[in-house]
């Protein structure tokens, strides 16, 4: 995979969340419902479990963000976070629509998303409220091209191909705040908190795995193939987040003509 290495500060990720709003998305509802029996008793429960996950208010994410700005003077962050909940609120919205559309019912709750939530919210800090939502991010990364191949429904493809994009974007937007974060922060304090990250992730991972077995084996994917490449994945964005890779990186500093971020293949 190719990431970039342009440094680009909060503003610049406002700029691009406001491009990608005005290109998004785009599904061919036209098509209609053309999921066929097969494939939605593979992929139904999988597809019912993200599209809760992508839906939150995010309102204890934009207090934490609105916390950081008043500390560091990074007044361009709140602003960042709220298109970025904009983005996660979007998805939901487009997959209920295609669940709807293929007489898939929506859940109401369920028990991996109360897990997250508790865990976001867990001592009530920017840091750690990240860190789960990237968690999440990282495995999506893996999951929706997974549930690309699942299925041969033009409308759902599209549907993954643009959340795959964005979600690549959001990651690589939450491993740079991480790093800004964790900025002069001892070496032996960085270690730990790679550390308490990797116990976070795997056991996720794991239980996504295990939930999301039928939608795999519809795809041809093993489920050690999927948790291998989250794996792979997670591995490379512990690494972006370390701070030494954006020691000279500003927060909110305006660079000259930003540009949209490359889309990068998972």
């Amino acid at each position: 995979m190719n990431r970039s290495t342009q440094k680009r500060t909060t503003q610049d990720w406002i700029d691009h969340f406001r491009w990608n709003g005005s290109v998004a998305m785009r599904i061919p509802w036209h098509i209609g419902p053309d999921l066929t029996d097969a494939d939605r008793a593979a992929i139904a429960h999988s597809i019912q479990i993200f599209q809760l996950g992508e839906n939150s208010e995010g309102r204890h994410l934009m207090r934490y963000a609105k916390e950081w700005a008043a500390r560091t003077g990074d007044t361009a962050y709140p602003e960042a976070i709220r298109m970025l909940i904009g983005e996660e609120q979007r998805h939901a919205n487009v997959l209920g629509r295609f669940m709807e559309m293929n007489n898939i019912a929506r859940l109401k709750h369920g028990s991996s998303d109360r897990i997250f939530w508790q865990a976001r919210n867990f001592l009530g800090n920017l840091e750690i409220s990240i860190s789960v939502l990237v968690t999440a991010e990282i495995i999506a990364k893996i999951y929706y091209p997974t549930l690309r191949d699942a299925t041969a429904s033009i409308v759902l493809r599209e549907i993954c191909e643009q959340i795959h994009r964005e979600e690549i974007a959001h990651v690589e937007f939450q491993t740079q705040q991480l790093a800004r974060i964790r900025r002069g922060r001892a070496p032996y304090a960085i270690w730990a908190t790679r550390l308490l990250h990797r116990m976070l992730f795997y056991p996720t991972l794991i239980i996504v795995a295990m939930s999301h077995r039928k939608a795999m084996r519809r795809a041809s994917l093993s489920q050690w193939q999927f948790v291998s490449r989250c794996r792979r994945e997670f591995l490379r964005d512990l690494a972006a987040m370390e701070p030494r890779r954006h020691s000279s990186m500003k927060s909110s500093a305006k660079q000259p003509n930003p540009q949209p971020l490359p889309s990068r293949e998972g």
